[in-house]
């Protein structure tokens, strides 16, 4: 059965609390597996990413408790690498030989007026200002160059999970900016779910929008989650945990969710191997 979370931060990025906390949550919770995956060291300016000089640390930590802990539940170290348009690169990817996996996440977009990076899920101010100066206010534009770079980034690399994959809406409360019930938005995200096939993608089905009061729905919708079991599409359950309270948020209703699409099996990592699990 499942009983896992691989996509937890904690206090080393903008998560809280340490890593322990969230092992005991865990162990609580009657959790058999969980992973670490704060977001990787960079050189992008911001504060939510973990500083290089914690990464020994972070991985050590995952050690010890790995050790301690080895009777009890199996804990694995994991990072979250973002995909960045103008370079196409994975930043963090030089550091995928010493964790057990990767979650590839697409957060940023360059801002074209003062070339930064700025976050489509961030500070509402940020997205507006992406949508106003890139996309000249055209939110269409904007969902679709979203997911042309995910499948730019499914395409280009190799990774574990592709991440929270329709995180554009986010900050799009009531429909405020765009429709994902329109034709032209399921065109675009199907497509997208389709290139994820031809790859051998392994989605992640997260929950983290929900725990943090952004959305009232799962990434992915609903919708694609049915499109993910028609195409037979590999899913994984997660909380994209940022305190130890929020390791199983939504799981419940998440894995009915999941079993009128017509799931019966996640994936999980276990004994160094990804593998299918029953659900229930």
């Amino acid at each position: 059965m499942v009983q896992s979370n691989f996509h937890t931060h904690c206090g080393l990025d903008d998560g809280s609390g340490a890593m322990e906390e969230y092992v005991l949550r865990a162990l609580s919770l009657g959790f058999n597996t969980l992973g670490f995956s704060c977001h990787t060291p960079c050189s992008l300016d911001d504060d939510w990413h973990m500083k290089k000089s914690d990464l020994d640390y972070y991985l050590s930590e995952i050690h010890r408790l790995q050790d301690v802990y080895s009777d009890r539940i199996e804990i694995h170290s994991g990072l979250e690498l973002d995909y960045l348009e103008d370079t196409k690169e994975l930043v963090g990817i030089e550091y995928c030989g010493m964790v057990d996996y990767t979650i590839a996440s697409l957060h940023l977009m360059r801002h074209k007026t003062s070339g930064t990076y700025l976050s489509v899920d961030g500070p509402i101010t940020e997205f507006e200002t992406l949508l106003a100066d890139n996309f000249h206010g055209d939110a269409q534009a904007y969902v679709a160059a979203y997911f042309q770079m995910e499948e730019e980034l499914i395409q280009r690399h190799q990774f574990d999970l592709l991440g929270h994959c329709d995180l554009i809406k986010k900050r799009n409360t009531e429909n405020k900016y765009f429709n994902p019930q329109e034709p032209w938005y399921q065109h675009l995200a199907s497509h997208m779910l389709k290139t994820a096939k031809k790859q051998k993608v392994r989605i992640e089905v997260n929950t983290g929008g929900i725990a943090r009061g952004a959305i009232t729905e799962t990434y992915p919708s609903m919708e694609m989650i049915r499109e993910c079991a028609d195409l037979g599409i590999a899913l994984t359950l997660s909380s994209d945990a940022h305190q130890s309270t929020h390791l199983d948020f939504y799981f419940a209703q998440a894995t009915d969710l999941l079993i009128q699409a017509g799931y019966r099996t996640l994936d999980t990592l276990r004994h160094g191997l990804w593998q299918a699990a029953p659900i229930k």
